[in-house]
């Protein structure tokens, strides 16, 4: 898998973005017309549906871009620049979400790792390293206190 080239200057962005949805109370519309507001698009979509999302946020700009410009209204071009943010957010929530996706998957590769680790060092102990380390745990055991 490639990785994810998902930023600092990235996050700031997207923070920004959802900071702004967030206080104007906006959403963004799905394919199925459901209203999704921020944290329904950060925590509960998934990345194909956002991608879906974004799809779907790139063609009504298309249309809208498309419209004869001499005719174009003011209320256009505020829902253009609207659907351009939505679609930044939507993309930038997309490289986090997958930029979480990689963290986790390392992770959990190097936990997996360390525990092999583990296992090779306890399979080179000598049967006096085991010894020593047994001793260890009963004097431990033997040293508390009874009330």
């Amino acid at each position: 898998m490639a990785k994810v080239n998902f930023t600092k200057e990235h996050y700031a962005k997207m923070q920004t973005l959802a900071f702004a949805m967030l206080v104007h109370n906006r959403t963004i519309s799905t394919k199925m017309g459901q209203p999704l507001n921020i944290v329904e698009l950060m925590h509960t979509q998934t990345i194909n549906t956002l991608n879906g999302i974004r799809l779907g946020l790139g063609k009504q700009i298309e249309t809208l871009e498309s419209q004869d410009e001499w005719v174009a209204t003011n209320y256009q071009q505020e829902k253009l620049e609207a659907l351009k943010k939505q679609k930044e957010l939507v993309n930038l929530i997309i490289g986090w979400k997958r930029h979480n996706l990689e963290i986790q998957e390392a992770r959990a590769r190097k936990a997996e790792l360390t525990a092999q680790l583990d296992e090779l060092k306890e399979s080179q102990k000598t049967p006096e390293d085991r010894i020593k380390e047994l001793e260890a745990k009963l004097q431990e055991i033997d040293t508390t206190e009874e009330f």
